[in-house]
């Protein structure tokens, strides 16, 4: 992960991952207090760094974490907007790179599930295209296709907490018939569970969902030249 920011001094920032490393939902409130006495705003860029490294090793914790930005953000006023830009940028890295594997696939499936968190689950649209990353990675990067399928996944099951993106609206609707097209026509069991999955998690009918006819359309068209 990309580091650029000012550090705390050493006392500091021990004493911040102590606080972390204890936080729990009972005592969300007096840790955030603790921080805010000790950290002044030179460090918010550092400290999301440390929240999102956080996020990729303790997802059971992805609950308190979200709760604690929330309440921090009120302190910190662009802390969120930071935690937003950085995580972002992590996951347009990682989608860029040639090959996924098992180690950077777990972090894009966690950074999916926590921008998920931050963005569907409280009605702000993303500013990803998932059709065209769905499409690109199926054509020029098969051997990625479980992890960005994955990664896609995490990210729509928020829809369920949303009160306004829901499986109906345009946008997801056309992402979730692509799903169903290419569960047709992969031939990853794995894939296929995780769509199933999906499409469980959201309470959708897979059999009465529309299939798309996106990718099949490129495959037509590179097949006729």
């Amino acid at each position: 992960m990309e580091s650029r920011y000012i550090s705390p001094p050493e006392c500091i920032s021990k004493q911040i991952c102590f606080i972390l490393n204890n936080i729990t939902e009972y005592n969300l409130k007096s840790q955030v207090n603790e921080i805010i006495t000790i950290m002044s705003h030179d460090f918010i860029r550092w400290f999301a760094y440390s929240i999102l490294n956080r996020i990729t090793s303790e997802p059971s914790q992805h609950n308190v974490y979200f709760k604690f930005i929330i309440m921090i953000s009120e302190y910190y006023t662009n802390f969120e907007t930071v935690l937003l830009e950085i995580l972002t940028k992590e996951i347009d890295y990682l989608i860029k790179l040639s090959n996924l594997n098992v180690s950077n696939g777990k972090i894009l499936k966690y950074f999916g599930r926590f921008l998920g968190r931050l963005t569907i689950a409280r009605d702000i649209p993303l500013q990803i295209n998932i059709k065209s990353l769905i499409y690109t990675t199926f054509k020029y990067k098969p051997n990625s296709l479980d992890y960005i399928v994955s990664f896609i996944s995490e990210l729509l099951k928020n829809i369920k907490y949303s009160n306004q993106i829901k499986p109906s609206n345009p946008w997801v609707n056309e992402i979730l018939q692509i799903m169903k097209e290419l569960y047709y026509i992969t031939d990853k069991l794995t894939i296929q569970f995780e769509i199933e999955l999906l499409f469980n998690f959201l309470e959708c009918d897979f059999n009465e969902w529309k299939s798309a006819y996106y990718l099949r359309r490129f495959i037509e068209n590179e097949n006729k030249e």
